[in-house]
């Protein structure tokens, strides 16, 4: 009986640019789900761990809480092990460069959980252009609030 080596993460068969993600602000509710994002991946060198880097314009101004969770949300995802999602991607993992190029938040209506999904959503996106091979669509989306 031989056994197959655990293999390890894939890389990112092509770069995508332009993954756009948006949470809208329910209308007349009180959670406060609002926020944007636009990301490009990059594949990366056999070997190289998956990173995220900031080159992006913060509206209306930086928030380093909200850019930690947006980082920390895509490298979950890309690692396969996001596990708070009932719905995550739980594939094998793919090491990706991402580069925030946008996000926009609200004073109010936006919380540190909408980033954590927004950067979940982007890498889905960004997989399935490379598995369907077309370019991405704007993901509007209403980020659901988990107590």
């Amino acid at each position: 009986m031989t056994s197959t080596p655990a293999l390890g993460p894939l890389g990112l068969a092509r770069p995508v640019r332009g993954v756009k993600v948006h949470s809208r602000q329910t209308l007349g509710g009180c959670a406060p789900t609002y926020g944007r994002i636009e990301l490009d991946f990059e594949p990366l060198p056999a070997g190289v761990a998956s990173c995220v880097e900031f080159a992006c314009t913060v509206s209306p101004e930086p928030a380093p809480e909200f850019e930690d969770l947006l980082g920390r949300g895509v490298l979950r995802e890309l690692s396969g092990t996001d596990t708070e999602d009932p719905e995550a991607r739980r594939g094998a993992p793919v090491n990706a460069r991402v580069i925030v190029r946008a996000m926009s938040w609200h004073h109010v209506d936006t919380c540190e959980q909408v980033f954590l999904r927004l950067g979940a959503l982007a890498v889905r996106e960004a997989l399935r252009c490379v598995a369907e091979e077309r370019e991405p669509q704007l993901t509007d989306t209403r980020v659901r609030l988990v107590s």
